[in-house]
């Protein structure tokens, strides 16, 4: 039962590793209070991408269209990105913000801490690029 336990431990440590490593690497906040403090600074809108590291859908939005360089331009040109676990990092964003559906991403202005849209499961880059363009025009 100790082996089972450890292994559980070990196997929920890495998973929290990839999402971290994601955000490392592409800028990303892991928390929305911070994010929130540069939006409000810089006059930008919060992108809360909400995701589960056993989620193939979320691993699928990551690599296919959050990476994608168009829409990582558009990002650090009008957003605030923070991407959090949905179930792990309940503490790390306001509850009115959990969803049951993943991918979730949610555009929140920094003024209001409101949402402005939402985007729900997997989305494609030219379709997440629209959704985009549309909320900063």
């Amino acid at each position: 039962m100790k082996k089972i336990i450890l292994l559980f431990l070990l196997l929920s440590s890495l998973w929290a590793a990839k999402i971290d490593d994601f955000a490392r690497e592409n800028s990303y906040f892991r928390d929305f209070n911070s994010a929130l403090v540069r939006a409000q600074k810089e006059n930008k809108i919060i992108m809360l991408v909400m995701v589960a590291d056993f989620c193939p859908w979320c691993k699928k939005f990551e690599r296919k269209t959050l990476e994608h360089e168009d829409i990582k331009k558009l990002i650090e040109q009008n957003f605030i990105p923070v991407i959090v676990d949905n179930y792990r990092d309940k503490k790390y964003y306001p509850k009115e913000f959990t969803t049951s559906a993943l991918p979730t991403v949610y555009f929140i202005n920094s003024k209001t801490k409101k949402s402005l849209s939402k985007s729900t499961l997997y989305v494609n880059k030219k379709d997440f690029l629209k959704i985009m363009q549309d909320i900063i025009k």
